[in-house]
């Protein structure tokens, strides 16, 4: 890994993390504030104000009052391979969010409108690829290094916002197939699904790269919506939208979601719920994962190693997030899950044909601490029978041994502690069974990569 100069976020929050706990034990043991107190303003001490760098002498406050909001959120970490996959090491890596939105209502009283911009630099290295070997991303910050750009949309809001309009450059995984619950955790797997990033060309349009998009959703009532969206069929285009400011537009994804929400109230009793069903296609071509444009096998020495070439792809998923119960008292304290299961049932062009995943939070679990999340997840990712036939024809011609390709399963463990409201930590530990779906180690291919053990730090800054 590179030197760097600088003093990694992680390492300030581990030298700091003595005084920064007695702070929070102070506060636990607080009286509870009065009605007076509700009302005074949000505080601008050190410890506890929201960012780090608070109001910016009132200048942070002056400019939301006139629409002008900006943010930055800097997200660091430290993981290490620490048993079995293709190596054993250590990495850092990190992630600089830079927002801007608009509110055009208070700008030029534009109603219901508004404009956001975001970035990103990414820096570091992952585990993923050479040291676990697994197909599950490892975490849900990690990617080549690159300065990109990544929204840059107009969003509109009609009929008192039950219909809103989307329209710009932006990402999937922003508000399809997404879950409150399982974005506790840290591998990739548990917001974008390894189902998606590897069935899709270039991952779909998802971290890091957004394209040129529209999005349309209607709430017909409070707690049902359904929306659509068109994206490009491929993020990359046809030279890799180096910075993301090249807006490719090659074939089309198309993606629709129904979605029925419960928000307790007064007048609806019960726990928090979100239930939603969706599909999407990609109309892109897709390489065949098992025989070449002759119907011969990729692995025979007579084939020309060009794959048959498919029409478009798609897929149908499902989630379910649900609290299971509430600590009295509180708005979402307590044990909360979910469940999502997505299929791509066209074995000839998707290395993934099945995927599930579920897990629970634990919202409150130290004495004194609302905001404390300890969580549990696991995932299963089933590989094609197109690729394990292939693993079966690379045996029958080459007459070498060597795994045959079958499924991934991650289990992970997390445990997120606001330390201050700019600060959080997040320990975690994953599991990673057969990783790559059993495949070939590249250091000896006759056997399949090893179980990996991965265990870390992350600390997570708001500025």
């Amino acid at each position: 890994m590179k030197r760097r100069t600088f003093v990694p976020a992680w390492a300030l929050s581990l030298l700091a993390m003595p005084l920064l706990c007695g702070h929070a034990r102070a506060q636990a043991s607080a009286p509870a504030p009065s009605q007076a107190d509700a009302a005074t303003p949000a505080p601008t001490g050190f410890w506890d104000r929201a960012s780090l760098t608070g109001d910016w002498g009132g200048a942070r406050p002056w400019l939301i009052d006139r629409g002008i909001t900006l943010g930055a959120v800097y997200t660091d970490e430290v993981l290490g391979n620490v048993a079995g996959g293709i190596k054993q090491g250590t990495i850092y890596e990190g992630k600089l969010e830079l927002d801007l939105d608009l509110d055009l209502a208070k700008l030029v009283g534009w109603s219901d409108g508004k404009i956001h911009v975001s970035a990103f630099q990414i820096h570091g290295e992952g585990l993923t690829t050479g040291y676990v070997g697994s197909l599950a991303t490892i975490s849900n910050i990690e990617t080549p290094p690159v300065t990109v750009l990544d929204d840059l949309y107009l969003e509109q809001g009609l009929l008192g916002d039950r219909l809103n309009i989307r329209v710009g450059q932006f990402a999937a995984d922003e508000e399809f197939f997404v879950s409150t619950v399982a974005a506790t955790f840290i591998n990739a797997t548990f917001g974008w699904p390894t189902l998606g990033t590897l069935d899709l060309p270039g991952g779909g349009p998802t971290y890091p790269l957004a394209t040129p998009a529209i999005r349309v959703r209607y709430r017909p009532s409070p707690g049902f919506s359904v929306q659509g969206a068109l994206f490009s069929g491929n993020p990359l285009g046809n030279n890799g939208n180096p910075g993301g400011v090249t807006f490719p537009v090659d074939g089309i994804f198309a993606i629709a979601e129904a979605a029925y929400t419960v928000t307790p109230d007064q007048k609806t009793p019960g726990l928090p719920a979100a239930y939603k069903i969706g599909a999407w296609y990609d109309s892109v071509r897709f390489a065949d994962l098992h025989v070449d444009n002759a119907g011969l096998s990729l692995a025979n020495p007579l084939s020309s190693g060009d794959p048959r070439q498919h029409q478009g792809d798609f897929a149908v998923y499902g989630s379910i997030d649900q609290m299971l119960w509430r600590r009295p008292d509180t708005m979402n304290g307590g044990l909360a899950s979910f469940v999502r299961v997505a299929v791509a049932p066209q074995q000839d062009r998707n290395p993934i044909v099945f995927y599930a995943d579920a897990g629970a939070t634990f919202t409150g679990v130290l004495p004194g601490h609302d905001d404390d999340v300890l969580g549990l997840a696991v995932s299963y990712a089933n590989v094609s029978s197109a690729l394990s036939s292939l693993s079966r024809d690379n045996i029958l011609y080459t007459g070498n041994q060597q795994p045959i390709r079958a499924a991934e399963t991650v289990l992970e463990l997390t445990y997120q502690l606001p330390v201050t409201p700019w600060l959080i930590l997040q320990p975690d530990v994953q599991y990673v069974f057969h990783p790559g779906g059993n495949a070939p180690d590249p250091n000896n291919p006759t056997i399949a990569i090893r179980n990996a053990t991965i265990a870390g730090l992350r600390a997570t800054i708001t500025f």
